[in-house]
């Protein structure tokens, strides 16, 4: 049987490390609370250590470690769930596949998507193959069009076969009348505070979404297609909040985040923003200057904030509250305290908000 390979990429930049840059700071940064274990404590509270003197219990250990331990059990839970909605996913297909060659007195699976996928889709074009050779050129290590045509092509045809194997196997389920989920697991939460960070979205909305990210790591310019997907959806009932976590091998991200933030005494924060996450790759102070002259924004005013020291402060503070809450990487995400890590697709999020609107 042919199979469809997607490969899965890696979705956040990680590991996070401390701020290089400025004294660590707690102005106007609202504590992290504790998070509750989830799982049930042993009958007896065992002792890990002892010394002259003392004693250390297994209680003690899980309380200075509960967020990690959280995070892990968010991980595992998360992953099992992914793993066997993957796996619900493959056999239905598998057994649809199988009746529909029966339905059909076809010989095989093989003949099957020989009509409906390869017969289905017309060759990649001149125009197709150039566009997309434009897009992998980079990958291509300098490559001319002549030397790869025939590899970009054969991709050009994949894409094609992958995308019509998809809209098939919707007939698919929509002929036999596929119906089920697998039972979403109940996640843990972590209570994550939002200080008072810049949010989109209502402060009464039922779901608040609280992203850690920064603006040099480029799964968090990626993450924005999911994030504006969830703002446009669930318009009136998502407020999401922006939390700067700088990570220590990024040297621009905390000068960008205090540039922001300047920007967002001016109150143009998200117009600032969606600049910086639009061209990543260049955060010099130039761009910084060129961006708020663009927003017409006091320059004074502007270079007098990025100067204080007090805004350096703001930015490592979210990133304390997010290494208290479990953050090792970024983007992460925190819908309602449920945490979600990477640049996930949005209908990751889509299963956690649609149960947070309506957990019946």
């Amino acid at each position: 049987m042919r199979t469809l390979t997607l490969f899965m990429l890696l979705t956040a930049c990680e590991p996070a490390a401390a701020p290089t840059e400025g004294a660590s700071g707690t102005a106007n940064a609202a504590p992290v609370a504790p998070v509750e274990a989830s799982a049930a404590a042993p009958e007896t509270d065992v002792v890990v250590a002892t010394w002259k003197g003392g004693e250390l219990k297994l209680s003690e250990v899980n309380e200075a470690a509960q967020s990690q331990l959280t995070s892990m059990e968010l991980e595992y839970l998360q992953n099992r769930y992914n793993t066997q909605r993957q796996a619900r996913d493959s056999l239905v297909i598998e057994k649809l596949l199988e009746l529909e060659v029966a339905d059909r007195k076809l010989a095989d699976v093989d003949a099957l998507i020989t009509i409906e996928v390869e017969q289905k889709i017309t060759p990649a074009t001149d125009a197709e193959v150039e566009q997309l050779y434009a897009v992998m050129q980079r990958q291509l290590r300098g490559a001319t069009l002549d030397q790869v045509r025939d590899l970009v092509a054969g991709e050009v045809d994949n894409r094609k076969k992958q995308e019509r194997f998809t809209v098939w196997v919707e007939e698919l389920k929509a002929k036999y009348e596929l119906s089920g989920s697998v039972p979403f697991p109940d996640l843990p939460r972590i209570d994550v505070s939002v200080d008072d960070d810049p949010q989109i979205g209502p402060d009464d909305a039922l779901v608040t979404i609280v992203q850690f990210a920064e603006y040099q790591c480029g799964y968090c310019g990626k993450a924005r297609e999911s994030v504006d997907q969830v703002m446009d959806a669930y318009e009136g009932k998502v407020r999401m909040v922006y939390r700067d976590f700088p990570l220590g091998f990024h040297d621009r991200a905390i000068p960008a985040a205090v540039a922001a933030n300047c920007a967002g005494e001016q109150g143009k924060y998200w117009e600032m923003h969606n600049m910086l996450m639009d061209d990543q790759r260049s955060l010099e102070d130039s761009t910084f200057e060129r961006y708020a002259q663009k927003l017409q924004l006091d320059m004074n005013a502007f270079a007098s904030c990025r100067s204080d020291p007090a805004q350096t402060a703001e930015v490592n503070a979210d990133f304390e509250d997010g290494q208290k809450a479990g953050v090792t990487g970024t983007p992460a995400f925190f819908i309602n305290g449920i945490m979600i890590s990477g640049a996930q697709p949005f209908e990751q999020f889509k299963t956690i908000i649609d149960r947070e609107l309506d957990p019946t």
